[in-house]
């Protein structure tokens, strides 16, 4: 009997860059969270790069197998149903001991662990690569209710801005956007043009909620920017750092740089995430 195929993989670095060509000199696209599964498209053994495709948003580039836990279609099966851990903070650190001991790897906001037992104020998880760990319990949730969208963006401002970063080292505008919105059950695609063509048109600024996308584009271009509404014209989005901005012109918090580009409010199709 043939051993079973090995299709996808979950994601065993805290963030595991995403490039469009197997070439470290490529840009960064995008980046993959612990515990995230993939799908395995293509190999270049030769040099360890492998081609995948997000299982949660579809986005395909190539990263560096180093990055993987290739597995079995039950393996896979088994991670995605015990893997329901959610990293809820900003970042946290996965000790050997709870409260304590050696360093064994960063987790950001978004990865996803197989959670064990809680001790003392911590819960112990098992890593995609199967290593045990201990994080603070407050840093770590089952999906649930979310903390309120202004909570939320409290733990994120000032961030610096990094073109295809996930995480508070450095996110851009659309994963900002995509991951906050994760954790309240939205499922958005990767991009900015994609999470507005994911998306309706608000006809109306007094039927804006909390959470609803602002959408910028120059002219004559697709939209390329991406804020998260929060409220009497306010908006939290990554531009230079996360921070929040008005399109309120009378507000301080004013971008006027960016006012012109304005678009419109628009709502994502609320696709509830596992």
């Amino acid at each position: 009997m043939s051993p079973p195929r090995v299709t996808a993989a979950v994601v065993r670095l805290p963030a595991l860059d995403l490039r469009p060509r197997p070439d470290h000199r490529a840009e960064l696209c995008s980046q993959l969270l612990m515990g995230e599964i993939v799908r395995l498209l293509s190999a270049r053994p030769r040099d360890g790069w492998w081609r995948v495709r997000s299982e949660s948003d579809g986005y395909e580039g190539w990263v560096k197998g180093w990055g993987l836990v290739p597995a079995t279609a039950a393996r896979i099966a088994t991670w995605r149903r015990k893997a329901r851990l959610r990293i809820s903070a900003p970042v946290a650190l996965a000790t050997s001991a709870p409260r304590g001991g050696l360093a064994v790897s960063p987790l950001f906001f978004g990865s996803r662990l197989i959670g064990r037992a809680a001790r003392a104020g911590s819960v112990r998880v098992e890593l995609p690569d199967a290593r045990l760990a201990w994080v603070p319990a407050a840093a770590a949730k089952a999906p649930g209710e979310p903390p309120a969208l202004w909570e939320r963006v409290g733990t994120l401002l000032g961030a610096p801005y990094l073109w295809g970063g996930r995480t508070i080292a450095g996110i851009d505008c659309s994963a900002f956007a995509q991951l906050v919105l994760a954790e309240r059950g939205i499922a958005l695609p990767r991009d900015a043009r994609e999470q507005h063509a994911a998306s309706r048109r608000i006809a109306r600024p007094s039927d804006v909620r909390a959470g609803d996308l602002a959408c910028f584009a120059r002219p004559g271009e697709p939209v390329s920017h991406v804020g998260l509404a929060l409220g009497g014209g306010l908006y939290a989005h990554s531009r230079g750092a996360v921070s929040i901005a008005s399109l309120d012109p009378r507000n301080e918090l004013f971008d006027r740089a960016l006012s012109g580009q304005f678009v419109g409010w628009f709502r994502p199709r609320r696709v509830t995430k596992s």
